[in-house]
């Protein structure tokens, strides 16, 4: 009359662990744990959904990659006294906190000497001379930070069904044996047999039989007849 459907809730959990990764600019645990909130709510692929917290013994900071970037540096020296604006007087190169610069400019200063006991002295020059290089440095790009957050993901799950079927009418009610009348302690009947229908092909295979010697009989007659009109 009525087919009933219920569904049967069932309640599943387990323990689950989730690796974050995520990158940070800084490498100083408190910059790190701004960045790592204490709990998060997560659901997993299969469905089953809760608050993970954060495991502070697995928080670990690893350097993303380096760079490098190179920038113009430039010194100054200065050489007094010359005989002259020549520059062979001059260094071509220098060394500069442990970088080598190349001579790149020249400025000349006239020393006006003056004269001694009446004689003239001869001008003297002082050379300003610029060496430019270059410096490469290297530097961090970036930290990569990993941690673990654990607890406890379920769910209810609808995946069973059980259906309700309902019956209207009157019961039926159980057949009674039959009573042929026999006891159990009876001897059952002899079977009957038809006796012509089981003689019928005994007879056919014996007339078979008979024909099959008859003819073996005067074959073999016939074979002897033959050997002694041989003889003679």
């Amino acid at each position: 009359m009525d087919l009933l459907k219920q569904e049967l809730p069932e309640h599943e959990s387990r323990q689950h662990t989730e690796t974050v990764t995520l990158d940070s600019k800084n490498k100083d645990m408190a910059s790190v744990l701004a960045l790592l909130p204490q709990e998060k709510a997560f659901i997993t692929d299969d469905g089953l959904a809760g608050t993970l917290t954060l495991r502070l013994d697995t928080v670990q900071v690893e350097v993303a990659g380096y760079g490098s970037s190179t920038k113009q540096v430039s010194a100054t020296r200065t050489y007094p006294n010359l005989a002259g604006q020549d520059t062979q007087y001059i260094p071509k190169t220098i060394q500069d906190g442990g970088r080598t610069l190349t001579l790149q400019d020249v400025s000349w200063q006239t020393d006006n000497t003056g004269s001694l006991d009446g004689y003239a002295l001869g001008d003297r020059y002082t050379a300003v001379a610029t060496y430019t290089g270059s410096a490469t440095s290297s530097y961090v790009k970036g930290y990569t930070v990993t941690a673990d957050y654990t607890g406890t993901v379920s769910r209810i799950a609808l995946n069973k069904t059980r259906y309700v079927a309902i019956f209207e009418g009157t019961p039926l009610q159980p057949v009674e044996p039959v009573d042929d009348g026999l006891e159990a302690t009876d001897p059952a009947p002899a079977a009957s047999f038809n006796w012509p229908l089981l003689l019928a092909p005994l007879g056919l295979i014996a007339a078979a039989g008979g024909g099959i010697g008859i003819a073996l009989f005067l074959k073999r007659r016939s074979e002897l007849a033959e050997g002694g009109d041989e003889d003679a």
